[in-house]
């Protein structure tokens, strides 16, 4: 039997209307021009209906980009939590279909030179869905452990300052030693989404593992161009791809037993680990550098099931 896709809805009137005007108006002429291609009506209704949940998500999720801003890592972080919430392959490729022939029109009315959906790998049949992964403070441990085992310096830096930062990966990629403030434990001037210029704060424990870092670039004469993570194929000071850094998150899941473990999970599990250990949701939205509350809360928080447990069972009945 094929697998049943979970339907999500992220539709709400009040947030529509607070669209980025550019996108709504550029999806306005896509409308006419689907009206004048003579599509049946289902196929508009479906149109309609998948791009307008996308533009939802940006608003809530990418400070309410423009269509024409967002970029391939955008759209990619939208197919990836679309993934997570249980969308089987079938219901992945209608929205990628969905997004891709509207940067197609965008593309023929000559608005954008190059469609940033073009290089974007579409899912194929028979891949489990994606769940999405918070790692326990048990799993941290090992993760620690594991690291420590594997010596790789680089890798440990790369885990902790993820995990502990909350960084979305394009900006952990692009951080550069100036950055750094060891004694406030900061990277400061961080660009983030739709230009927003941030401060990271991270660890003490990562603090030492980037100092570690340093001394064994040092020991071996590595000329790192100024860059915090490197790759041995990069022989410039351009920064690291996404991609690698996707590869060794999926390293790291391999040490600790989550084959499924993705840049974006550190930023959640972080969350939640801080949720959990009694801190205010508001000051963790700060830190992840949400629009409000409420994405925090809706996308990045998972309820602590023991405290739950203890709350059903102080139950009698």
């Amino acid at each position: 039997m094929a697998e049943r896709s979970k339907r999500i809805c992220l539709y709400n009137e009040e947030t529509a209307k607070n669209i980025n005007q550019e996108t709504l108006k550029l999806f306005q002429k896509y409308q006419i021009d689907m009206s004048i291609r003579d599509l049946s009506e289902n196929t508009v209704k479906q149109y309609n209906a998948d791009l307008m949940q996308w533009f939802i998500y940006m608003h809530d999720n990418q400070f309410n980009l423009s269509v024409l801003d967002a970029t391939e890592d955008d759209i990619s972080e939208y197919y990836y939590w679309r993934k997570q919430q249980g969308n089987n392959v079938n219901r992945q490729k209608r929205i990628m279909s969905s997004i891709s022939a509207f940067y197609k029109f965008l593309r023929k009315k000559r608005l954008i030179k190059e469609s940033p959906v073009e290089f974007i790998d579409r899912p194929k049949q028979g891949l489990p869905i994606a769940i999405q992964t918070y790692l326990t403070k048990d799993q941290v441990q090992l993760m620690r452990e594991k690291l420590e085992e594997y010596g790789d310096i680089q890798l440990q830096a790369y885990a902790f300052l993820s995990l502990t930062t909350m960084a979305r990966v394009h900006a952990i990629a692009s951080l550069k030693w100036d950055q750094v403030d060891f004694d406030e434990r900061v990277c400061s001037d961080v660009l983030e989404k739709e230009g927003k210029i941030v401060e990271l704060s991270f660890s003490e424990e990562t603090k030492d593992y980037l100092l570690k870092l340093i001394e064994y670039r040092k020991e071996n004469n590595i000329d790192d161009h100024g860059r915090i993570f490197i790759s041995p194929y990069v022989t410039d000071d351009k920064p690291i791809q996404d991609g690698t850094l996707n590869s060794w998150c999926k390293k790291i899941g391999d040490l600790i037993g989550v084959p499924s473990l993705h840049p974006h999970d550190f930023r959640h599990s972080y969350a939640t680990l801080m949720k959990n250990a009694g801190i205010d949701l508001e000051s963790i939205s700060e830190m992840l550098n949400h629009a409000s509350v409420d994405v925090t809360k809706k996308f990045y928080i998972k309820a602590d099931s023991s405290k739950i447990r203890k709350l059903k069972d102080s139950v009698n009945i």
